[in-house]
């Protein structure tokens, strides 16, 4: 029994050894069964806020630190009115027991942006792309995209609430009423700024955007808030430069024409 000692003491400190290091890390592995109970469990809370579309859960990882909890990585996704796949990408995390707080709340991540993703809206940011690359304005236009604007505009959000609830009202239910919000009604209530990216940064500088807003035939475009953009690291235009390296210019358009910000 004596010569056994050592041994068992050895396996004893293995023991204790991995214990420790799996508390510290955290289980990033996880059985089979375990995923389809996070599928389900996912799914479940999210039909019952209003989200009926499909779960595919990617990962899943249990951490015992200061907030134990299993962390899901998961893509949520529906078919929409307009024949597409919309998917998100978000996150939710359960107690060890596989119930949720603040349950009532959890929600796909950035569903009240699909609306950027119907296919007319897609049509007419090509269409508008197209009519930038055919004028002289002096820059390489290398995209043209709607971007959402609610989070630095608080009544642009209220109104996108309002037209979500008015949707839902009449059973336009994708995305929980975000999704089917028509491209005018989108212009119209202003709750994008268009905005123009332009390549050829090592020769463009801030002087050059200013000087293609006056170039621009605004009779193309819809009213609006504008913006050219693009990123730099020339540290020597410290007069736009800031610590991201994006340089832009803002503009308005009104009844075809241009209205200069006042802040620019």
């Amino acid at each position: 029994m004596k010569k056994n000692t050592p041994y068992i003491i050895t396996l004893s400190r293995l023991a204790i050894l991995l214990l420790c290091s799996s508390l510290l890390v955290g289980c990033t592995g996880a059985l089979p069964n375990a995923y389809s109970k996070a599928r389900e469990k996912t799914q479940k809370i999210l039909a019952h806020n209003g989200f009926k579309g499909k779960v595919q859960v990617k990962l899943i990882k249990k951490v015992f630190l200061d907030s134990d909890g299993i962390y899901v990585d998961y893509t949520y996704s529906e078919d929409t009115y307009d024949n597409q796949t919309i998917s998100l990408d978000s996150q939710i995390t359960f107690n060890l027991d596989w119930t949720v707080n603040g349950e009532e709340y959890k929600t796909p991540g950035l569903y009240s942006q699909t609306y950027l993703q119907q296919k007319s809206v897609k049509k007419e940011e090509q269409k508008l792309f197209k009519e930038l690359k055919k004028q002289s304005l002096g820059l390489d236009i290398e995209d043209f995209s709607f971007r959402d604007n609610t989070l630095i505009d608080q009544e642009a959000g209220n109104r996108r609430k309002h037209l979500a609830e008015e949707n839902r009202k009449n059973g336009k239910n994708d995305f929980y009423g975000y999704y089917q919000i028509p491209y005018q009604t989108i212009i119209d209530e202003h709750l994008v700024t268009m905005r123009i990216e332009v390549g050829d940064t090592e020769n463009t500088s801030k002087k050059d955007l200013e000087e293609a807003v006056t170039k621009l035939d605004a009779s193309k475009f819809p009213d609006g808030e504008y913006e050219f953009y693009f990123f730099t690291t020339d540290k020597e235009n410290s007069a736009y430069y800031d610590n991201s390296g994006y340089i832009g210019y803002t503009f308005n358009i009104q009844d075809g024409k241009v209205v200069q910000d006042e802040d620019d």
